[in-house]
């Protein structure tokens, strides 16, 4: 028989990140421009930046041009991994809602607020009949 002592700090934290947006053009495109730095993520391996050392925190020449093209700059090399992380997003008119057990939702606040989006982030185990209304 084994016994398990360790410590984990990873639990589900089921939150949900709705982004309202004056537009729906301006959801739109930020659902877009999400899907576009997530994919260059993963080809970048940007899940592991968070864990490297300093020197290997760096954008790639490719995801700099890309965030230049986008004209974002909030997004730090270490956020990057949020993208590529396990969650589902979906979108609807003028409101996107992102659902995750990850406790690391800026790169999500800072893309939202950005575009202008007004940002409700909340746990579903506390408010599991506002998260049915997201959805």
């Amino acid at each position: 028989m084994k016994i398990w002592n360790e410590y984990g700090s990873e639990h589900s934290m089921n939150l949900v990140l709705i982004g309202r947006f004056k537009r729906a053009k301006d959801a739109e495109k930020v659902e877009k421009d999400i899907e576009k730095l997530s994919t260059q993520a993963s080809k970048d391996g940007s899940h592991s930046i968070a864990f490297g050392e300093p020197e290997d925190k760096r954008f790639s020449d490719d995801m700099l041009s890309l965030l230049h093209s986008l004209k974002l700059n909030t997004l730090g090399p270490a956020d990057l991994g949020q993208l590529v992380s396990e969650h589902h997003l979906s979108r609807e008119g003028d409101q996107i809602t992102v659902t995750t057990d990850e406790v690391e939702v800026s790169a999500f606040v800072k893309l939202f607020i950005e575009a202008g989006a007004k940002v409700e982030v909340f746990s579903a185990h506390d408010y599991p009949s506002d998260s049915d209304d997201a959805s």
